[in-house]
Parts: C-alpha cells; sequence; structure tokens
C-alpha cells in the first residue's frame, strides 16, 4: 500500500531535527532524498540510508553518507529520524522495522516544505511540465543578481552542478511536486504555476480533481505567478494574480522574435532575451523565472544577461554524445505527450529533419489513461521505437498490450539497448533522441 505524506508542524519538525544526529534516507538515490539528505548534512547531521539501485546521486553521496544497497535487521536501530519517499510502500524492510523501533518518521515532501519555511523569501515552482527547467533557471538569476540563493531542483542543475544549490542568501526556490498532493505540505511565500494538465492518473482520478490541488494550493501564498494562456491555470484562480504569456495579454508578455524574445511588463518592453535554447515551451519557462525575479527586485538587464547564459539542465534536450556512426544522440526526460511534441518540435527547430526517435513508457497507468494522447503525439518522428514500460511503483494492472501501444503510436517495441544499437546503426536519420523518465539513460554506455 502506497504510503501517505506526514503531516507535522514547522515547530515539530524544528524539534524533531534538534533531537536527530543520525537522519536515515529511505530512497536516498532519488533526486529530492539526495539533495535534502546533502543539506542536512551541511547542517550537521550524519546522514545514513537505502536505495535499491547504486544511482549517480548514490556515488556522489558516498563521501558524507554510508549507504547500503541490501536491507539487514539493524539497519535503522540506531537512528534518530527517517526520511522517507513516496516512492516507497509500506512493506518496505527499513520503514518497517523504524515503525517496529517506534523511530519517527517523515516524508521527504513535508521536510522540504519545513526548510523552505526557514528562509525568509520562498518561492514554488509548480506546474504539470516544466518545474525543473524554471527552477534552475531563477536559481540562475537570483545568483547572478549575487543574492546566493538555495535552490532544490528535481535535475541536475549545469550552472550548480547538482540538484542543490547551498546558499548564503535569505531566498529559498524549490519545484514543488505535485503528486500525492505533495505541494500542499510546502507552503512557499510566492507560488508560480506554469500550466495544469492531466497526469498521474494513478492518483488523481480525473483533471476535475487536479485542478482543485492545485487552486487550493494556490490560496495561501502573498503572490501567485499564472501563465495567462494556459486555460486551466486561469479556471483556478479567484484571487488578485501576476500573469505571464505569449498569446493573450499578461503582465508580463513575451513576443518572439529573431533569436530570442522581447519582454513587455504592463505593456511597455523592459528587456530583450536570447537564450542558448529554443522551443516555444521554453519562453513560457523563461518568461515565469523573468516574471518572478523582477518582482524581487532583480533588473530587466540582470535578469537577460542570466537567461543568456543559462546551461540548462540534465535530461533536457540534453547531447549526451555520438554514436560510433558520428549520429548526434540527444536524451530527454519528457514522459507526458505534450512534453514530447514539444522536445520533437525544438528538436526540428535545431534543424534536424530525421529524428530517430526511441521511447520508454513510464508507469504503467500514465500509458493507460493517456493512451490516445501518447499515441498522436510522434507525427516529427522520422524512425520510432518504443522500449519496454519503466514500471516504476507499479504492476500492469491494466492489462496493457505494450505491443499494441507501440504499434497504434506507430513504434516498433524493442527488447533491449543492444536491439536499440543495432538499429540506431543502421538508420538514415540524422539524429537519434531518447525520450523517458526512467532507465533509458543508461543507453549512454553504448556511445
Amino acid at each position: 500500500m502506497a504510503l501517505q505524506n506526514t503531516n507535522f508542524s514547522h515547530q515539530e519538525i524544528n524539534e524533531l531535527l534538534k533531537k536527530s544526529k543520525r537522519i536515515f534516507f529511505i530512497g536516498i538515490g532519488g533526486i529530492s532524498m539526495s539533495s535534502l539528505a546533502t543539506y542536512l548534512h551541511f547542517k550537521g547531521a550524519k546522514i545514513y540510508g537505502y536505495d535499491k539501485e547504486r544511482t549517480e546521486a548514490c556515488q556522489k553521496l558516498e563521501a558524507i553518507a554510508e549507504i547500503k544497497y541490501y536491507s539487514t535487521p539493524d539497519r535503522v536501530r540506531d537512528m534518530d529520524l527517517i526520511v522517507y519517499s513516496l516512492a516507497i510502500d509500506e512493506s518496505n524492510f527499513e520503514y518497517k522495522m523504524a515503525k517496529k523501533l517506534k523511530i519517527p518518521t517523515l516524508s521527504r515532501a513535508n521536510l522540504l516544505g519545513y526548510i523552505a519555511s526557514t528562509y525568509k523569501t520562498s518561492i514554488g515552482i509548480a506546474g504539470t511540465h516544466g518545474k525543473s527547467t524554471t527552477t534552475s533557471i531563477l536559481g540562475k538569476i537570483f545568483d547572478y543578481a549575487c543574492l546566493s540563493p538555495t535552490v532544490f531542483c528535481g535535475a541536475h542543475m549545469k550552472d550548480f552542478g547538482g540538484a542543490l544549490h547551498m546558499g548564503q542568501g535569505s531566498a529559498c526556490i524549490f519545484e514543488a511536486c505535485e503528486y500525492m498532493n505533495s505541494f500542499h505540505y510546502m507552503i512557499p511565500c510566492e507560488l508560480a504555476i506554469l500550466n495544469i494538465e492531466y497526469d498521474h492518473p494513478d492518483f488523481f482520478k480525473s483533471f476535475g480533481e487536479l485542478k482543485d490541488s492545485f487552486s487550493e494550493l494556490s490560496k495561501s501564498p502573498k503572490k501567485v505567478y499564472i501563465n495567462a494562456d494556459d486555460n486551466a491555470s486561469m479556471d483556478i484562480i479567484k484571487r488578485d494574480v501576476i500573469s505571464f504569456g505569449i498569446d493573450n495579454e499578461a503582465t508580463y508578455q513575451a513576443v518572439i522574435e529573431g533569436n530570442g524574445f522581447l519582454v513587455k511588463y504592463l505593456g511597455k518592453e523592459i528587456a530583450k532575451c536570447e537564450p542558448k535554447f529554443k522551443g516555444k515551451h521554453l519562453v513560457y519557462d523563461f518568461l515565469c523565472a523573468f516574471a518572478v525575479a523582477h518582482q524581487n527586485g532583480i533588473s530587466p538587464s540582470v535578469i537577460s544577461s542570466a537567461i543568456s547564459e543559462f546551461e540548462g539542465v540534465k535530461r533536457r534536450l540534453e547531447y549526451i554524445g555520438k554514436l560510433d556512426t558520428s549520429l548526434p544522440v540527444f536524451e530527454d526526460y519528457a514522459h507526458h505527450p505534450t512534453e514530447i511534441k514539444a522536445t520533437l518540435s525544438s528538436l526540428k527547430a535545431m534543424g534536424y529533419k530525421k529524428i530517430f526517435c526511441v521511447f520508454q513508457p513510464h508507469t504503467y497507468s500514465r500509458s493507460f489513461y493517456l493512451y490516445n494522447e501518447f499515441v498522436s503525439s510522434f507525427k516529427e518522428a522520422y524512425e520510432l521505437y518504443f522500449l519496454p514500460t519503466f514500471k516504476a511503483r507499479e504492476e500492469n494492472i491494466f492489462g496493457l498490450d505494450e505491443g499494441s501501444f507501440a504499434k497504434d503510436s506507430g513504434a516498433v517495441l524493442l527488447s533491449c539497448f543492444d536491439e536499440l544499437k543495432e538499429k540506431a546503426n543502421k538508420t538514415d536519420a540524422d539524429v537519434i533522441l531518447l525520450l523517458g523518465a526512467g532507465n533509458i539513460t543508461n543507453f549512454k554506455k553504448y556511445l
């Protein structure tokens, strides 16, 4: 059975952390969990953890934490506090032992919410798509303005060399994820909502339920930034907001022009931005970050300079190398139909005409409930292949036929990376694109 977020008050968590010298993280290799573990290490705690895989994050953490990749009865016995991710369930051995030994347990979202609350300015970035990119951009801008923010991102930020940036300033910028209503436990001073589209069907039973969750989140922050071009986002808001957009009138308006875009504030042009990355969906991310930074007193010239130097985040249309045939390979974390279409479109905008596209579906429930949206998402692909589903926390209780799913999408279902490498070596495409949030990234070893 899936675990729920804890609901400790900030005062209760403060008291827990004061008493906790030895903190154990279950699922420590997760991108957010590894950041929290690192943060608490720098705050003086001794860090321990368990993960079923020795991820890249785990390898880095081994310098400051004691991590095991197997379960034993004594792993958590002497711990003062257990932090867990919702990626685990009640059957997890370490979690069951913690409960048996009556060691306090704290969910990732509850802990992140507390940490953010300790900063004078906390800024949460929410939305179905673009959270990591926007969080990273905003962190870059604040840092460029010498404000030294602390940043918790859901991806590796190239400008900071990791998913966590430990700043010395009074601002905390963090990614606020909607899954399991986690963002309800991390209410920021300022909230940006990039967009709202149906996702996480294993938790949200309808689009209306998802929208209600975002609506509830938007009630408390002092400032809310909303995408004026996103109907669902505009529908949920019942308060004053700062808007940003391209197609509709907004507080901050972008006019796409040449290699970048102009920014208008209340109808008056105040900056021109020329980022290294192209695509209309990315303009929204840059524009949102611009709006938040400008509202926090950063000058337009500083913002545009930071945007022009922004290096991006890993697994977001990232060039990762070449095959032996000299074919360039890009990868992207896209695992939702809208993200897939945007990524393919961006690659086309970069000048590639024949895209050899490989997609690894992420969770059976997402494929099942968004089936029709997925099968129409790959029209820009020249050659298309699917890999078996990365099941994450699920089993295939939906009766999803992966062969039919691939065929209906215009793809061929492959069984493994070796088969993929064989196909890639024979293609006449001009680029390879790897799509998915699972272990498709491990194809790097073939480059």
